[in-house]
């Protein structure tokens, strides 16, 4: 199901001319990951893996995390799915996915990006056992992943104390997944806190209902023995609700889309104002990566000069609003990111999407809808 991985050099083909993904070079790995999604951003399986693939300097595979998986109902409706293929439906915690690495010859964890300040914190508070089975996992050619919960790690779901949680366990090569079962042994043997599973006591529709109505939880993720995979988001009504009624305004669809949303609000929507949705989303994808490629163009071809020299290049060449992106590429920082904040400020209100609205072209018709009960 899963295409095979050795080195950079079987990803790199794959990913030449589509501007969502990018190869980032830090001192002792690589890391290839993607930036804002459109509805064509992952065309083909090998795509889906760009989510944070890790590589030594030397090009070798190193970590591979999760593949890119959706929404049931996104990309596929659940009476489409295939539920005779065994399957477990798993908890769905609310923290930071990190993963094990060795970079010279010390442990250390990395998120999709590589180490960073949740990595680090999870690694500061990974007990011997759950070390033990990060350097098992290396050793043996997988990539072990975890959850990182905690007081100061929370996003919306609040836990107590923090906690590292086994996910999933892949081999690096073939990308295959460990089954529950086999998780289940690894996390006795190594006595790892595991993944909790949830037993389906009534139909698919009907769990899928309930799933989605619950409180308290962000959700499940239901994972095939095969490696497919599905996220299943809860609080179903009241975010219907809150999308249909985003829908009115376009700087709540800018916000989506500035803020990744977009992927959880489509299964919430019938199939035309899904479709809506999504092609306004590609326009302004489109928009920011033709600008963030157009960007690293510029600095690659500057690189080496002053920065007096570089911001005059900037000011005689560059658009305003997109000044401020090309400075942070030239000092290696993330140009998306200071894209992305320009998209939210935007969204703040009418006047200040229009000051950027020829930037990418976009355009959004409020639709005529009446908000249903249930």
């Amino acid at each position: 199901m899963f295409p095979v991985i050795e080195t950079v050099s079987d990803v790199l083909p794959h990913i030449q001319g589509n501007i969502g993904f990018f190869l980032t070079r830090f001192d002792d790995y690589d890391v290839i990951d993607y930036g804002f999604v459109g509805d064509d951003t992952f065309r083909s399986p090998m795509t889906l893996e760009c989510r944070g693939l890790k590589f030594a300097k030397d090009g070798r595979l190193i970590a591979r995390p999760f593949h890119k998986f959706f929404n049931l109902g996104e990309r596929q409706r659940p009476e489409d799915v295939d539920w005779t293929v065994p399957h477990v439906v798993l908890s769905k915690l609310d923290g930071s996915m990190v993963h094990p690495c060795v970079v010279r010859d010390e442990l250390v964890f990395m998120t999709r990006m590589g180490v960073t300040a949740q990595s680090t914190a999870a690694l500061a508070h990974a007990g011997e056992n759950i070390r033990k089975l990060s350097k098992w996992a290396v050793d043996a050619g997988m990539t072990v992943l975890f959850e990182f919960t905690s007081p100061e790690n929370r996003v919306v779901i609040a836990y107590n104390r923090p906690s590292l949680t086994l996910l999933a366990a892949r081999d690096n090569r073939t990308g295959l997944y460990s089954t529950y079962q086999e998780l289940q042994s690894l996390a006795a043997e190594f006595d790892v806190p595991l993944i909790q599973s949830v037993q389906m006591t009534s139909s698919t529709r009907d769990f899928v209902t309930i799933a989605r109505s619950q409180e308290g939880i962000e959700g499940y993720v239901i994972a095939f023995d095969d490696g497919q995979r599905f996220k299943l988001k809860t609080a179903f009504y009241a975010l219907r609700h809150k999308a249909l009624s985003g829908l009115a305004h376009e700087k709540n669809i800018l916000a989506w889309v500035a803020e990744g949303a977009v992927d959880d609000v489509v299964p919430l929507l019938a199939a035309d104002l899904a479709e809506e949705l999504k092609a306004y989303q590609s326009v302004v994808v489109n928009g920011l990566n033709r600008h963030l490629g157009d960007l690293a163009a510029f600095v690659t071809g500057h690189s080496g000069r002053e920065r007096k020299e570089f911001a005059a290049a900037v000011s005689s060449n560059l658009d305003k609003r997109l000044q401020g992106a090309a400075f942070a590429m030239f000092d290696g920082k993330d140009g998306s990111e200071v894209l992305r904040k320009q998209l939210l400020w935007a969204s703040y209100d009418e006047s200040r999407l229009e000051s950027i609205r020829d930037l990418y072209g976009m355009s959004w018709k409020s639709p005529a809808m009446t908000v249903e009960v249930g």
